[in-house]
């Protein structure tokens, strides 16, 4: 049976972002090729080949960084984010869907967090998203998978599910 994992803000290709990230010291790296060649071995690691993976936004910068996504186990879904801004065509060659967001089981995933009027309205239990990096929102019905947030590896459903008392099962 396949898992679900998922994960954001990847920036494949996006030098400044271990400058961004060095005060945190979240992304430990000298050169963006170590980045990326790190996240793709992490990925890897723990995604085998009929998983789902669940990208939350800001994949890369550069578009001829998306074919790293070629090099990535799993079958890939793109939550769009701020920084993706390719023709959707050119995502649709390493990603099975490209949204905008998207509710499953019960969570809306996204890239930008929700606003708290659309969770207080008791539509969704959850928002699963990236877009915030090191940052948490203080509400345990949002939950950050930047890839700062997780080890800059994929995070499993099952992990996510112990944030969340009475989740039914991802189908």
């Amino acid at each position: 049976m396949a898992d679900t994992f998922f994960i954001g803000d990847t920036h494949f290709g996006h030098r400044n972002i271990i400058r961004f990230d060095a005060i945190k010291g979240a992304r430990p790296f000298d050169t963006i090729e170590e980045h990326d060649a790190e996240l793709v071995r992490r990925w890897n690691s723990v995604v085998r080949p009929k998983d789902v993976v669940w990208h939350l936004g800001d994949f890369c910068f550069g578009k001829k960084n998306l074919e790293i996504a070629g090099q990535l186990n799993g079958d890939k879904r793109l939550v769009m984010g701020n920084h993706d801004h390719y023709p959707t065509a050119d995502y649709l060659k390493y990603f099975f869907k490209v949204l905008g967001a998207v509710e499953v089981a019960g969570m809306i995933l996204t890239h930008i967090p929700v606003h708290p009027d659309q969770m207080d309205q008791g539509r969704y239990t959850h928002n699963i998203h990236g877009h915030l990096h090191t940052n948490v929102l203080p509400d345990k019905r949002y939950i950050n998978v930047s890839v700062e947030q997780i080890g800059l590896t994929p995070i499993s459903f099952d992990e996510i599910v112990t944030y969340m008392p009475n989740k039914k099962e991802i189908v």
